[in-house]
């Protein structure tokens, strides 16, 4: 599991249904969830969970733009660090500022992208799969 360590800018809050934001290494991220505990405010600052296999990898040429084509809210500009490819499935290490994430992806999907070490990709993240695993601040 990925774990970046960010900090509670915004809750909106339908009913139980919250929208939390966050920011993580000069990045905005959002998470939806049904329960918030009390301790999470405005400030307080996290540790996010992402299963390696909810993150997609995304490769646009230069001056295009995902953010009017795909429904992903979580839409980070990552550089891949390190590719680790099977046979079946290859594993992407991205970072971005001080965090890294690493996405499961088809071996497939890497020659389909051309995907290289070194380059800069999107890394996608649906609200739905990211998660607070622990709280820094108390």
């Amino acid at each position: 599991m990925s774990r970046l360590i960010a900090t509670i800018e915004k809750i909106e809050r339908v009913d139980n249904l919250h929208l939390v934001t966050f920011l993580c290494c000069g990045e905005v991220l959002k998470m939806v969830s049904l329960e918030l505990g009390e301790r999470m405010r405005v400030g307080t600052r996290v540790v996010l969970g992402c299963k390696p296999t909810a993150v997609a990898v995304a490769k646009i040429k230069e001056g295009e733009s995902l953010d009017q084509t795909l429904s992903y809210t979580n839409q980070i500009a990552v550089k891949v660090e390190k590719i680790q490819q099977g046979e079946l499935l290859a594993s992407v290490m991205l970072s971005f500022g001080a965090a890294s994430l690493e996405a499961i992806v088809t071996a497939e999907s890497i020659d389909r992208l051309q995907l290289e070490e070194g380059e800069h990709v999107t890394a996608l993240i649906k609200v739905s799969e990211l998660s607070i695993v622990e709280v820094l601040d108390d």
